[in-house]
């Protein structure tokens, strides 16, 4: 028993210190997260979308497809990758990562954050009126 918690240490440790070549954590403050939530208007811009044309949109590409007002708002959007995960016809999860700042900061070190920037937003309907919610990672 002895011998496979000193076996189990040693992985760990062996473990943690090659992945300190790959591997890097930045601590980030509550403000620091919050500077890089998205703009809240490409929040209401999905609804609006999810309204006028009756479905929410597959991909970013075909929510900036549908108007002007679409596009705009994606423009300087600071992730670099989306996801829309459409559960049924009131319920979507659109999720972003890969901050601009993240790719930046992997150039340099060749290392990938854990505490990267990212997070999701969870869209529903409620008493005949679509809700988001965001929760930043």
């Amino acid at each position: 028993m002895k011998l496979n918690k000193i076996a189990f240490f040693a992985f760990v440790c062996l473990f943690a210190f090659v992945a300190c070549n790959y591997i890097t954590y930045t601590p980030r403050s509550k403000k620091k997260i919050l500077q890089e939530t998205p703009s809240l208007l490409i929040f209401d811009r999905i609804v609006d979308f999810r309204i006028e044309q009756m479905g929410w949109p597959v991909s970013k590409a075909d929510f900036m497809s549908k108007g002007i007002k679409y596009y705009e708002v994606f423009n300087d959007f600071p992730y670099q990758e989306t996801h829309f995960k459409i559960i049924d016809s009131n319920n979507m999860v659109f999720s972003f990562y890969q901050h601009i700042k993240d790719i930046e900061n992997y150039k340099k070190t060749n290392k990938v954050d854990l505490n990267s920037y990212g997070g999701s937003v969870r869209f529903f309907n409620e008493n005949g009126k679509f809700i988001w919610k965001l929760k930043m990672k």
